[in-house]
C-alpha cells in the first residue's frame, strides 16, 4: 500500500500543472500561435487536476471510504494548485484537506445531482462555501461494485491561478487575455476582478455579437469595440468546455466623450461657485462690526445667514472652548451646549484662528455632514469663538446635479483625498471609505485607479463595480476633476458605461 501511495503522489507530482509552463518565446511569437500555446497551458491545468482525481477515485482509499487515506493524495494536489479540496458523501456532506469534516453539505449545489449520477464536472463556477473564493469545479465520482459511493473534488481557486498565468504567460501589455465558459462566464482574465462577469450580459453590442458567433466554433478571429476597436484570436481549450480569446488592446489612450468633458466642467464649476458663495456669505457676516457679543446679536447673525443660504442645513456659534451656544433654525435648539471640541475641525479652527473647510464627519443627526466655520472676532477685536455652515452634501449637490443636466445612465460621486465618499448618487455609499470598506474589497482596478484620484487633481480612468440600481458588476469609464476650499480638496468624479 506504502509504495503505491508513493507512486501515486510521485505522478501527480511530476505531471504537476505548473512543471509545463509556456515556451519564453510567447511574447515574440503571432498571435495565433501564442493563443494556441497559452490555451493548451492552461486547458493541461484543469486536465491534469482532473485526472488525478479519477486516479485518485481509482484507489483502495476511495472505494473504502477511508478519508485519512485519502487526503494525503488530495494534499500533495493542494500544494501544486491552490484550491478547496475535498471528498462529498452521496449524502452531500463532506471532507475537506483544510478542515476534515465540514459539517456542510453540498446536496443543493447545482451539479451534485450529476456528479453522483456518475457524470464529471469540468470548470463549473461556484463560490467555494469553505472560502469564499471564486473557483472553478472539478470534481470526478467514486464508483464501487457499479455504484456512485462518493465523488472527489478541487474548486480550483481562480484570483490565485489568473495571477499566476499572468506571471507564466508574460504577454506583452498591449495584449490582455480572458477565458470564458459556453455560458459567456468570465472564469479567468488577466485582471482579476473580471472574473465571473459575463461577457455575454454584461458587455456592450459589439462584444456580444463577437462572442455569440466565436463560442460556436473551435477557432477563429473577430473584432469588437470596448473603449476602442479590438483584434482578437479565440480558441476552445482542448479538454474543457471553455474558450480563450487573445485580444489587442492597443496603446490609443483612454477617449472621453466630449459630452463627459463638458458636464463635468459645468458641474464643477458650479459647485465650486457655490461653496466659494456659501464661504463669502460667512466672511461678510463675521466681518460686520459689533460692539459687543451676546446671544441676541448672534442669534440674528445665525438667522440673517440661514436666510442667504436656504441650502445650508444649519448655522451655529460655537465658543472659544468648543461648545456650541447657538444654532438657528430653532428646530435644532435641543443641540445648543453639545460639546463639540473633539471634533478635528473645531480643534484646528481654535488652535489657528483660521478659516476651516472640514473632512465629512457623522453628524448627530444621523447623516454625513461636513462644516464651513469661520472666527469671529468682538468690538475689541478679542476672538470669541466662531461662526459654522453646517451642511448636508447630498442637499447642496443635487440641485447642482440637476442643474447640470447629466446624461442618462452617467453616475457622479465625490472622494476626498482620504478615500472618504462624500457624495454618491447611491446614498448607501456616502460615508464609506474607498480604501478600507470591505463593500470595494475585492475591486482591485477600483482600488489602483482611487489610489491615482487621491493623487492627481484630474484624470481619466476606467474600473469595475456594481451598476447603480444593480447587484451586476459593469465597466465603467470615468474623468475626475477637483474643488478646493481652505485646504480641504474634493475629486469630482462622473463614470458612464463606454458602450452605452
Amino acid at each position: 500500500m506504502k509504495a503505491i501511495r508513493f507512486l501515486l503522489l510521485a505522478w501527480m507530482l511530476a505531471g504537476s500543472a505548473w512543471a509545463g509552463k509556456p515556451a519564453a518565446a510567447l511574447a515574440t511569437a503571432g498571435p495565433d500561435t501564442t493563443l494556441n500555446a497559452a490555451a493548451h497551458y492552461v486547458d493541461s491545468i484543469f486536465a491534469h487536476t482532473l485526472a488525478s482525481l479519477e486516479l485518485i477515485a481509482s484507489t483502495p482509499e476511495a472505494k473504502n471510504r477511508d478519508w485519512n487515506g485519502i487526503k494525503p493524495y488530495l494534499k500533495q494536489l493542494d500544494a501544486g494548485l491552490p484550491g478547496a479540496y475535498f471528498w462529498v458523501l452521496p449524502d452531500g456532506n463532506y471532507y475537506s484537506v483544510s478542515l476534515d469534516y465540514t459539517n456542510l453539505n453540498l446536496a443543493d449545489r447545482a451539479y451534485f445531482k450529476s456528479l453522483m449520477a456518475g457524470n464529471q464536472v469540468k470548470g463549473f463556477p461556484i463560490y467555494s462555501r469553505s472560502s469564499g473564493k471564486k473557483s472553478a469545479l472539478m470534481a470526478v465520482p467514486i464508483v464501487f461494485d457499479d455504484k456512485v459511493i462518493g465523488a472527489l473534488g478541487a474548486s480550483v481557486f481562480l484570483d490565485e491561478l489568473h495571477a499566476r498565468l499572468n506571471q507564466d504567460l508574460a504577454l506583452p501589455p498591449d495584449y490582455i487575455w480572458y477565458v470564458l465558459d459556453s455560458d459567456g462566464n468570465t472564469m479567468l482574465h488577466k485582471d482579476g476582478d473580471f472574473i465571473f462577469m459575463n461577457a455575454l450580459t454584461q458587455g456592450g453590442s459589439s462584444l456580444r455579437e463577437a462572442l455569440s458567433e466565436a463560442l460556436k466554433h473551435e477557432s477563429g478571429a473577430m473584432h469588437y469595440v470596448l473603449g476602442g476597436g479590438r483584434r482578437a484570436h479565440y480558441r476552445k481549450l482542448p479538454s474543457m468546455d471553455w474558450w480563450m480569446v487573445l485580444a489587442q488592446t492597443g496603446e490609443e489612450a483612454l477617449r472621453v466623450p466630449p459630452q463627459l468633458t463638458l458636464t463635468l466642467d459645468r458641474f464643477v464649476r458650479d459647485l465650486q461657485n457655490r461653496l466659494n458663495q456659501i464661504d463669502g456669505s460667512l466672511s461678510q457676516l463675521v466681518a460686520k462690526p459689533r460692539s459687543n457679543i451676546e446671544e441676541g446679536g448672534v442669534r440674528k447673525l445665525l438667522v440673517s445667514f440661514i436666510n442667504e443660504n436656504p441650502d445650508v442645513v444649519d448655522a451655529s456659534f460655537v465658543d472659544g472652548k468648543g461648545v456650541l451656544r447657538q444654532i438657528e433654525p430653532s428646530e435644532y435648539k435641543n443641540l445648543e451646549n453639545a460639546d463639540v471640541s473633539k471634533r478635528d475641525h473645531v480643534i484646528a479652527l481654535l488652535k489657528t484662528r483660521r478659516p476651516v473647510f472640514s473632512s465629512g464627519f457623522p453628524a448627530f443627526e444621523g447623516f454625513l455632514a461636513v462644516e464651513l466655520a469661520r472666527p469671529l472676532y468682538d468690538g475689541r477685536k478679542n476672538f470669541v469663538g466662531s461662526i459654522n455652515a453646517f451642511i448636508r452634501p447630498e442637499l447642496l449637490i443635487d440641485p447642482l446635479l440637476k442643474k447640470s443636466v447629466v446624461p442618462a445612465g452617467h453616475e457622479l460621486w465625490i472622494m476626498q483625498p482620504d478615500g472618504m465618499i462624500i457624495y454618491d448618487q447611491d446614498r448607501e455609499e456616502i460615508g464609506r471609505m474607498l480604501f478600507d470598506d470591505p463593500l470595494y474589497a475585492e475591486y482591485a482596478n477600483l482600488l489602483d485607479l482611487g489610489r491615482q484620484i487621491a493623487s492627481k487633481p484630474t484624470g481619466e480612468g476606467s474600473y469595475i463595480f456594481v451598476a447603480a440600481g444593480s447587484k451586476e458588476k459593469a465597466i465603467k469609464n470615468m474623468a475626475w476633476q477637483t474643488v478646493r476650499l481652505h485646504g480641504r480638496e474634493w475629486r469630482v468624479v462622473l463614470a458612464y458605461k463606454p458602450y452605452e
